[in-house]
């Protein structure tokens, strides 16, 4: 099993924060660190990480646009930490990026349950990503498929009902796939 990845952003020692000890009793054994949104960037360009905190403010930037860039730009789950007043105007501006914030000082309860979220959120997302490519494969096929038809009933005057059986048929004979047979029939029918 993959060992889960963490990446932290912030402007103090992580360590010191009590962050890492905490991410390790979480299961998370990898664990970086960067002080600035700009590095941070430069780690997600070089690594995948399964959940990405930020602390804010970071030493280049705030850290709110950081998190919304970081939401659409990986499947990581994002967490937020910002100071107690300005909680609730930051939520606002990434909550809909799937972002979670959580106010400082941060209390355990809430910091598992966010890294809860956090994975939870990541998890979807990457089962989106599969349905997603399950599907383009899918209607990629599905265009072949038709386009071979349409060359069966232009070129061998078959009705729709034969060339999907002729398809169908050829397919099960040879235990190929729909698709590799379509693909041989548009290639036969191209040098006729």
């Amino acid at each position: 099993m993959r060992s889960k990845r963490a990446l932290i952003v912030t402007s103090v020692t992580a360590s010191g924060s009590g962050i890492v000890p905490f991410l390790r009793q979480c299961g998370f054994s990898d664990i970086c660190t960067a002080v600035s949104g700009s590095e941070a960037k430069r780690c997600i360009v070089q690594d995948n990480f399964d959940l990405i905190i930020i602390n804010m403010p970071l030493t280049d930037e705030q850290g709110d646009k950081l998190a919304v860039q970081m939401s659409s730009s990986t499947s990581a789950g994002i967490i937020l930490l910002c100071r107690a007043d300005s909680s609730n105007e930051v939520s606002c501006r990434v909550g809909d990026n799937g972002v979670a914030v959580i106010s400082k000082p941060v209390h355990k309860v809430s910091f598992y349950q966010a890294i809860s979220f956090g994975m939870s959120v990541r998890n979807r997302l990457i089962f989106m990503k599969q349905e997603n490519v399950r599907l383009q494969n899918k209607l990629h096929e599905m265009r072949i498929v038709s386009r071979a038809k349409c060359l069966l009933i232009e070129k061998k005057s078959m009705t729709e009902n034969e060339a999907h059986k002729y398809i169908e048929k050829l397919a099960m004979d040879t235990r190929c796939t729909r698709e590799k047979i379509a693909e041989e029939i548009i290639s036969e029918c191209n040098f006729m």
